[in-house]
Parts: C-alpha cells; structure tokens; sequence
C-alpha cells in the first residue's frame, strides 16, 4: 500500500467483503471519520459490534502478515537502532537474526517506509499483527524507555555540541553522575572496530549506554586515567588505579569511589570504573534477609572459638557484603579482628583492616605476618590456591577463626574444591565449620510488577503445582523501564557435622555430601531460595532459572 487513503479504501472494501460489517454499517464509520477526525482502524478498533479477531485476520491480509498467536511470543529489541525505527515509523522491532527481523504493528506501514527499513537493517521484514491494545502498551513502554535513555545517557550529538577543549571532562562527569543516578555499579567503555560504546551494569545486568565516534575515544580515556593516576601514555599493559567522584546524591555533594580497570584489546584499551562502597554503611546479618532458618544456622557458624568458614559464589555474588555483615556481627572491643584484603571495600571500626596488592605480595605471606599480632579473628579477601588454602585451614586448628571466600558452584563442593587444591581431606575435616553458597537475584518492581500463571512446562521444571500463580517484570518510570528495583541473596548452608566428616574423610563427592544434607537435616539449596522468593512475589521465574543454571 502506497499510502492511508487507499489503505482505508481497502480495509473498508474488506470489512464488508469479509461480512465483518454491512454495507449499512459503512456510512455511519465514514462520518465519524469525518466529524471526529479520527484514522478509520482506530474507528474500528474501538467499536464493540466488531470482531477483533476477524478484523486482526484482514489486517494480516492486507499488511502481506501473520496475525500473532501469543502475547507471550513477544520480544521487543531495546537496541538503538529499534528506538530509530519506533520513533521514525512507529513500527516494533523484535527479533533480529542474520538475515531476517520480527516486526509488531498494527497501524499500517506503507511501502516506501518498509523500503527504507529493509535498507538501514539490510534484512528481510517478518511482519506480524498485534490488538490495538497490546500495541498501545508495548509502544507506550518503548516512549517511557526512550525518554529514560534520553535522560540517563549521553548521545554522541550532545558530545558534538560541546567545546572541544571541554568533552573529555564534561563526558567523563556526565558519565560518572548518571551511572550514579541509575544505581549502576560497573561501567564499560570499550573500543570497537569502528567508534566505542559504553555500557552501565544495573542490578547485575549490562545496558546499552551509547555509542559514540572513534575521534572522542582518546581525550575520554586520558581524562579518565588520569583521574585515576595511571600513566596515561601506557597503551599496551594494563593498569589499576582508583578514583573519587565528586558527586550529587539526594542534593548533597559525596564522594564516591571507583576502582578502575585498563586493558588492551584488539582496537584499544577497555576501561572498567566499579563502584565501591563509601565506607560508612554499617551492613548486619538482618539485612542481608537470609530466612530464619539459615540466618540461625549462620549465626552459630560464625560465633565458633575456632575453625574456618568459607563463603562460594561466582564474582559479583555479594560475598564480600556477607563477610563483612558476618565480622559487624561478632565485632566488639574483647575480639581482635584482622582482615586481608585485595582491595579494602567497606571499612568497619575497630577492624584491623589491611590492604595488599596480591600481585605482589600474596595472600599466604599477608597471613603468615598477621598470625603474629595474636588475632582472634582472621578474615582472608579469597582463598586462591593452595599455598594460602593451607596456611588459613592449619590456622584455624591452632585457636584462630577464620573467614574467607572461594569460587565454586555449590556449598558442597567447597569441600572438593579445597582438595582439588591439594589440602589433605583431614585437614579439611577436621577444620571446616560451615560452606555458605550465594547468588543474587533482582528483586521486582513493586509498583509495576504483573500477575499471572505459570505453563505446565515451566511448573514440571521447577517441581510446582500446576497453575501456580507468580509475578513478572513489566518496567515503569520508577525502576527504570527494567522491571526490577534491586537485588537480594538468595542462600545455601551446609553444616560440617560428624558424619559429613567421616564423608570427607572417605572420599565421598560432592553430590553425595548434598544429597546427604538435604536428606539428614534439610539443607535448603539454592534454588528452593529462589523459588521462596518468586512464590512470595519478590522474584520472577526467569530470575529463579537463570539463578539455577549458573
């Protein structure tokens, strides 16, 4: 179709042809077209004594379509390139794969338009119809994302209209403010064979940021090494620094910090800027909001005389947040507490805290001299290899309580992860406490979140009544069109009893450990964490299988 009057001509013809409406039925929609001067679909969108399905079936027709089975089949590409083509054509993007793309509409594109999309996207167009309701919604959060992207971002045409003597500066305060108005706790900025693009990480997920011309690239990444005193004439080694931003929150002025990463890639050096704590947040067990069951557990765990207790959980876990809610727990003026660290994220009165750069000095060697200032408590950043596995498990025999964490799937495989590291299992048998497993998992947005059932698919997988009733992420103003407003734990304890010993001892795996702690003293896992939360409404099924397969 050419255009919206023979558009109309057609659907007109159709409607009738179709015996959706009579001919009697014609001239009343022709007036109201004319008196009200609405567009003839949304006309007949609106009437009730027309049948949606029989109009969306002729919609197909004469868009050369396919009527959309389910809202659920759905996905809207949140690309760039997608925001263009909303806000030029008002069509949908879904979808993309090399040589095709999804689109939803259901007000009519001409040809012309579907000619310039074919050629900005080099694909071919799939088309299907959606109701005028799911289109309105679906294109009423596509506005919102656009206008918070608007906001929260920096386009490469501001970048244009600043001084040249001043983007690299105002870019890099720009950057730093909105990733701190976004709650964002990493930033990307990485080369790419043509320009660089910058991402932000929000509740654990990494967004689009912009993308940006090669020729600002150089003065950006200078202003930010230097505020990070690192050699800015270092291109080919990577380097760590730190920086402190002096930013607004709640309208007073903070300084944040930054811990910030360089490394060479193939088209230029990546930066990374991770947000540290400021140091003054006092965290406590409560609110890490473990349920009572493993919140107990834990509490006795960490009030031992002696012995070790590890924290397993893949990076950006949260487990240096729970080492530390641990230490403020068992934290008073009768205990001598000493930490190693690699770096020091929050600082806590009254702790020794020391700092080492683990290139150079390793965390066994940090152990060995802090052994000599007769500690009662020792906290140790991550347990890496033997050397240091060996030195923490042999301290903790000798009247020393000692924290640290390890990198492993599950709370039972700590265990065989420590003997993998070549620690003998009696050493590790006799001086284990307790194995704390964790992830994160996005909490929803209480003011957008949505009601509805589970398929039998998704209910067999998660072992749950047929017909359970959970909630989804939808996106609003309030959590930034993401559908999730934070992040809580999600936990597994596994208590080193008699017999899990004896298993150590003999060589038992880390399944039959597992398995052995659920059965005898109901451990609860991981993923019956997760489950609890989306039950209650907190999380979202997609949370709880994205957690369970990490």
């Amino acid at each position: 179709m050419r255009n919206l009057k023979i558009f109309e001509d057609e659907l007109l013809k159709g409607l009738v042809e179709s015996s959706i409406i009579d001919k009697q039925q014609r001239g009343p929609l022709l007036r109201e077209r004319v008196v009200k001067k609405r567009p003839l679909l949304q006309i007949v969108a609106d009437s009730k004594e027309i049948s949606e399905p029989e109009l969306l079936k002729l919609l197909a027709k004469l868009y050369d379509a396919t009527v959309l089975e389910s809202e659920a089949e759905i996905s809207v590409n949140e690309s760039p390139i997608a925001d263009a083509i909303f806000e030029e054509f008002g069509v949908v993007l879904g979808k993309m794969s090399d040589n095709k793309a999804e689109f939803y509409l259901f007000e009519p594109i001409f040809d012309a338009a579907w000619s310039k999309i074919e050629t900005k996207l080099e694909k071919d167009c799939l088309k299907f119809v959606v109701t005028s309701g799911t289109y309105k919604r679906i294109s009423e959060d596509i506005k919102q994302n656009i206008e918070y992207k608007k906001h929260h971002s920096i386009s490469s045409e501001e970048l244009h209209r600043l001084p040249e003597d001043k983007v690299a500066v105002l870019f890099a305060d720009e950057l730093l403010q909105k990733s701190l108005e976004t709650k964002a706790s990493d930033i990307h900025i990485e080369p790419l064979k043509i320009g660089f693009r910058v991402r932000i990480r929000i509740n654990g997920m990494l967004q689009e940021f912009g993308n940006y011309e090669e020729e600002f690239f150089p003065s950006v990444s200078s202003r930010l090494k230097l505020l990070s005193g690192l050699n800015i004439a270092e291109k080919r080694d990577t380097q760590d620094g730190a920086l402190v931003f002096k930013a607004i929150e709640n309208e007073k002025e903070v300084d944040v910090p930054f811990r910030v990463s360089v490394m060479p890639t193939i088209y230029g050096e990546k930066i990374v800027l991770r947000r540290l704590s400021s140091g003054e947040e006092v965290i406590s067990l409560d609110d890490l909001k473990m349920g009572d069951e493993i919140s107990e557990q834990w509490k006795r765990a960490i009030k031992h005389p002696y012995g070790i207790v590890l924290i397993s959980g893949p990076t950006g876990s949260g487990k240096s947040t729970t080492l530390f809610a641990a230490l403020n727990e068992i934290n008073h003026s009768d205990i001598n507490i000493t930490t190693v660290e690699d770096p020091v994220e929050f600082k806590i009165p009254g702790v020794n805290q020391v700092q080492i750069n683990s290139h150079k000095v390793s965390f066994a060697d940090a152990l060995r001299s802090i052994l000599r200032q007769d500690p009662d408590v020792i906290m140790i950043g991550e347990i890496r290899d033997h050397e240091t596995a060996e030195v923490a498990l042999r301290a903790s025999l000798t009247g020393h309580l000692v924290f640290s964490t390890i990198h492993t799937n599950d709370a039972a495989s700590v265990v065989t992860r420590l003997i993998d590291m070549g620690v003998e299992p009696f050493l590790v048998a006799s001086s284990l406490i307790g194995a704390l497993a964790q992830r994160l998992v996005r909490v929803l947005c209480p003011k957008c979140k949505q009601k509805y059932r589970l398929g039998t698919a998704e209910c067999d997988m998660l072992n749950l009544d047929s017909d359970t009733t959970v909630y989804r992420a939808k996106g609003c103003r309030k959590c930034h069109n993401s559908g999730y407003s934070s992040r809580r734990g999600v936990y597994e304890f596994l208590i080193i009893d008699s017999t899990i010993k004896k298993m150590i001892n003999s060589g038992t795996t880390d399944i039959d450990i597992r398995n052995y702690a659920i059965k005898a003293y109901g451990m609860i896992t991981i993923l019956e964490s997760a489950k609890k939360l989306m039950l209650s409404g907190e999380t979202s099924y997609e949370e709880v299988v994205r957690v369970a397969s990490e």
